[in-house]
């Protein structure tokens, strides 16, 4: 059942999430969209594979982001997690395939339409246009977090 609502699971909100590199995060995160029934069998080696050919590496005002996501077919249900590493892990930039970003924070989204992706990129980035936003959002508590995350982001 898809509905218009996007899910921003509290298990898929993560603060000081140890990963050695962006699959290992993204299988942590991937991990939770799955187990809450979000999204469907495989929709991490569907991430991953995107990535390669269009990866989503983003320079922001305080670090460097990351909104990886895939084909609807592989999403249940409208879905949003975030991860606020511990360490930063390299993405390739969205802007040059051949540059790298140290990423911080990473955005990840399920989602059964492709028309959402604009709508949600677009408020996430009004989100973190701000300066010292981000670096809000790396210094707070999970429950804050994923507070802050409810309040200011919305489905269509």
């Amino acid at each position: 059942m898809v509905t218009n609502k996007i899910m921003i699971s509290e298990d898929a909100v993560f603060t000081n999430l140890g990963a050695s590199n962006k699959e290992e995060a993204l299988r942590l995160m991937s991990n939770a969209f799955s187990e809450n029934g979000y999204v469907n069998e495989g929709y991490y080696e569907s991430i991953l594979e995107r990535e390669k050919n269009a990866p989503t590496g983003i320079e922001a005002y305080d670090f460097g982001i990351a909104i990886p996501h895939t084909d609807p077919k592989f999403v249940n249900s409208d879905s949003l997690g975030v991860a606020v590493l511990k360490d930063p892990v390299q993405f390739h930039s969205m802007v040059n395939i051949k540059e790298t970003i140290e990423v911080k924070v990473i955005f990840l989204l399920g989602l059964s339409k492709s028309t959402k992706h604009l709508n949600i990129l677009r408020q996430i980035m009004d989100l973190i246009k701000e300066e010292g936003v981000l670096k809000k959002m790396t210094a707070m508590p999970q429950k804050e977090l994923y507070q802050f995350l409810q309040n200011h982001l919305k489905s269509e």
